[in-house]
């Protein structure tokens, strides 16, 4: 008898780069993290990741593209709020100037230029109404949740992040305010789609850390966007692979 070989698709920690993006109007989000600038996310990195997109995962033409920088996230630190503020505004102006160059000296390339847009993280929470007070809550089950704790500082170890209130306070609002994206709870600006998405995925340089896994697989708020395909799920910009969150196995996955 012939031995029956499990479908790929559905092991634990395998998976696999996106064939076709959906047809209808959505969103890819890259959230910049402000201190990867000028490494991995720098203007001429990210526009060689949008490449890996266009032509060939694109059905249609009505999918938009936001740029979200983590400025107001990185003020949980022990800098000055001034020295932050004025080094997070050169950086952002910067980048968002250097990829507009980019696109319109490759405008055959990148043919519909207000597809793109770009917001500051503080933006983010006038678009959701009540994120202090989901933030509060995701708190206070980091507070009670032991797995989430170990999850969390594994996390920290891993990255060589001191496990302090300030990190764990940037991991637990950095993993909410993706998660809520995931689920439409944000309102997003973009000119082109106008918020008329049917689908909204977010893509990074990295694989997803076990905090933020164990967040999505919790789902908190029970919150379902149904037709969101990419509602558990983000793209590693780096392997080109799409993490799907509920085939995640913590206890055997590794974020690096």
């Amino acid at each position: 008898m012939a031995k029956k070989i499990a479908n790929p698709k559905l092991e634990k920690n395998v998976f696999f780069d996106i064939n076709k993006l959906p047809p209808e109007k959505g969103l890819l989000i890259f959230p910049i993290s402000m201190s990867r600038t000028h490494a991995s996310q720098n203007a001429v990195s990210c526009l060689e990741y949008i490449r890996n997109f266009t032509p060939s995962k694109v059905s249609k033409p009505t999918i938009g593209l936001n740029f979200i920088y983590g400025d107001f996230l990185y003020l949980c630190s022990n800098e000055k709020a001034a020295v932050l503020k004025e080094q997070f505004m050169h950086q952002i102006i910067n980048h968002k100037n250097s990829i507009q160059k980019i696109i319109q000296k490759n405008q055959l390339e990148f043919q519909i230029q207000h597809a793109f847009s770009y917001m500051v993280w503080n933006q983010l929470y006038l678009s959701t109404g009540d994120f202090a007070d989901k933030l509060r809550k995701i708190k206070d089950i980091y507070k009670k949740d032991k797995k989430f704790q170990e999850y969390v500082k594994e996390d920290c170890k891993i990255f060589n992040k001191k496990p302090d209130e300030n990190q764990i306070n940037f991991f637990l609002e950095e993993h909410l305010m993706l998660y809520l994206l995931s689920k439409g709870q944000i309102y997003l600006s973009n000119d082109y789609i106008e918020h008329n998405e049917k689908w909204v995925l977010w893509c990074y340089p990295g694989k997803p850390l076990k905090g933020e896994v164990y967040l999505y697989q919790l789902n908190p708020f029970n919150l379902n966007w149904s037709e969101n395909r990419y509602q558990n799920a983000r793209y590693n910009l780096e392997d080109k692979k799409l993490y799907e969150f509920d085939r995640i196995d913590l206890e055997t996955y590794s974020p690096k």
